[in-house]
């Protein structure tokens, strides 16, 4: 619960920051109802803590939250409203889905053709592959065949839907799963064949306009610049997707087609879940083969692939449908707990704090389970923030480096002290810690013998030759601006999205360098470079204290400068008890 601002009697150094700052009020905004009130005094609070993004709760079909927080572009000062428009990511691949139906539901396809009755000189192994193999990710094609959302690829002719047909298939169709964006954008191919226009035009006709939503597309709606939410990434502008498929008149091209990159907005999500209630789209028969669990996403899954959904049973609160999208800046969860009447939908634009574990909160606060609240972030003279930035010293001797920023504070380690008070671990963390330390250990040991069979073997085989001619290309930039490597220091474990990241330094002649290495449940997924030691957070929560706050994992030790009649103390409230550094 937020408590109510007495303005009177704060001191003159500390202004409550519970809420962002006043703006005019959002004509489109609900928030109706006990759970809704819940989860916009959660969502408020980490507004202060930076989240940009917007959210949207259904029950039993009524909206109780729509609303949207942060700043849709921080430059200009532009908050995010229900009129901001966003990017749906691999949200798309269900409308995608649901205009084939549609066509099924005319007679004009079925789900059960062979492609090879939409395309030309299909070659023999993929003769097999139907419609529906393309719908649920069974069909053997490999996710991609461009290097990214914006390679100007075309549909015909040596382009896409050729280097589909020509690659190598992972399995015989209908015999596994491999999640295949190239999948569904040949599906976007077939609505062009069989409807004889282009692909926005089709879902248009076939889809959007039925159910109601005029401002779902990627260039009919014709949005205005300031309505576009801007993407950010470590406090950088990455701007829009937007932006980069305007330019062209082609775009967006094959790689982005039918598979990502739809954009609309919350009350057109709020007229897509409606309709997915009724006949307006599709008739009943053709629903319910959309949220059919056809295929297992994983030998091991509990959920199932449906027809551009995921569907899973879960054990408390029965069935859940869903799907997410994004492209590692903007990301979208749709989620629809149809035992529970629930539907939630959260879009955001930094992956700071982005939509995944946001969705999982809001679902906890709407099924009154307990969640971690944000903590309720002050405003505090700039300052009380000097006083904590600069050099400190923990009692290993490890240097703290701690700035002032005109809203918290970043803090950074250079070795596992440091690390393991602003990074603790959960028990599970603590359990595998070793292991993954030890495997990324014998890969830099490896990499500083010129050995590049470790790191290899550790990505799955990937051929060590093109893993050391990325190693070298890394190690050359490295070399020029640093000078020899020196060694290397295994840090600590560090958040790293879905998976476990490992950091290390590595130190050279004239600095340092750090890699993390993202641990998952088949080996590593990838490794990150970067120039400086990973930053957390603090947002001051008094006007000498500080805390962080992480979506995923447990929060960083709570800080606060005592100052007194000596020398400045810093003291991290670690695990294991405070722990004081001392400047440098």
């Amino acid at each position: 619960m937020i408590r109510p601002l007495r303005l009177l009697a704060i001191p003159s150094l500390l202004v409550p920051l519970l809420a962002p700052p006043m703006r005019a009020q959002d004509a489109g905004q609900v928030v109706d109802g006990e759970i809704a009130r819940r989860v916009d005094g959660y969502l408020t609070r980490l507004e202060a803590l930076g989240f940009a993004g917007a959210a949207l709760v259904v029950e039993d079909g009524r909206t109780v939250l729509r609303k949207g927080y942060g700043m849709a572009d921080r430059e200009a000062g532009v908050p995010i409203t229900t009129a901001s428009v966003f990017s749906l990511g691999s949200i798309t691949k269900q409308f995608t889905a649901a205009a084939i139906l549609a066509l099924e539901a005319r007679g004009e396809l079925s789900v059960d053709d062979p492609i090879a009755n939409h395309f030309e000189n299909v070659p023999d192994d993929k003769q097999a592959i139907t419609i529906h193999h393309l719908l649920t990710h069974s069909s053997g094609l490999e996710s991609d065949f461009a290097p990214g959302d914006f390679d100007p690829a075309g549909r015909d002719r040596g382009a896409y839907v050729r280097r589909a047909l020509d690659s190598r298939l992972l399995f015989a169709p209908g015999t596994g799963y491999e999640y295949s964006n190239a999948g569904y954008s040949m599906l976007a191919a077939i609505l062009e064949t069989v409807t004889g226009m282009g692909y926005e035009d089709a879902l248009r006709e076939l889809v959007l306009l039925p159910a109601g939503m005029k401002e779902t597309g990627y260039r009919i709606p014709g949005w205005d610049d300031a309505r576009v939410m801007i993407g950010y990434r470590d406090g950088e502008r990455w701007g829009t997707i937007l932006e980069r498929i305007l330019t062209d008149p082609a775009a967006p091209f094959w790689q982005l087609r039918g598979n990502g990159g739809l954009h609309t907005t919350l009350g057109d999500v709020e007229r897509w879940d409606r309709a997915l209630g009724t006949d307006a789209i599709l008739p009943a028969a053709a629903r319910a083969k959309m949220f059919t669990p056809y295929v297992p996403e994983g030998p091991d899954s509990v959920s199932y692939y449906g027809y551009g959904w995921a569907i899973e049973e879960t054990p408390r609160h029965g069935t859940l449908v869903q799907h997410n999208g994004g492209n590692g800046i903007f990301l979208a969860e749709l989620h629809r707990w149809v035992d529970e009447g629930l539907t939630v939908f959260v879009v955001t634009t930094d992956p700071a704090l982005s939509a995944t574990p946001v969705a999982a909160a809001i679902e906890a606060l709407a099924f009154g389970d307990p969640v971690d609240e944000p903590p309720a972030v002050v405003r505090v003279d700039p300052a009380a923030l000097a006083r904590a930035a600069g050099e400190w010293r923990l009692p290993s001797g490890e240097p703290l480096t701690v700035i002032a920023r005109t809203d918290g504070l970043s803090v950074s380690a250079r070795g596992p002290e440091g690390t393991a008070l602003l990074y603790p671990l959960s028990d599970r963390a603590r359990e595998i810690a070793p292991d993954l330390e030890a495997r990324t250990r014998a890969i830099l040991e490896g990499l500083f013998r010129l050995d590049y069979g470790p790191l290899a073997e550790a990505f799955g085989g990937v051929p060590v030759e093109e893993i050391r001619a990325r190693e070298q290309e890394l190690m050359e930039d490295r070399h020029a601006r640093l000078g020899a490597p020196t060694g290397f220091e295994i840090v600590g474990l560090v958040p790293a999205g879905g998976g476990a990241g490992v950091l290390a330094r590595i130190d050279f002649a004239r600095g340092s360098a750090w890699n993390t290495y993202v641990w998952g449940p088949r080996g590593l997924q990838g490794v990150r470079p970067a120039p400086e030691a990973p930053v957390a957070d603090y947002r001051p929560v008094a006007e000498d204290a500080f805390e962080s706050f992480r979506l995923r994992g447990i929060p960083g030790a709570r800080i606060e400068l005592r100052t007194g009649d000596g020398s400045p103390v810093l003291v991290i409230h670690g695990p294991e008890g405070p722990v004081e550094a001392r400047r440098s």
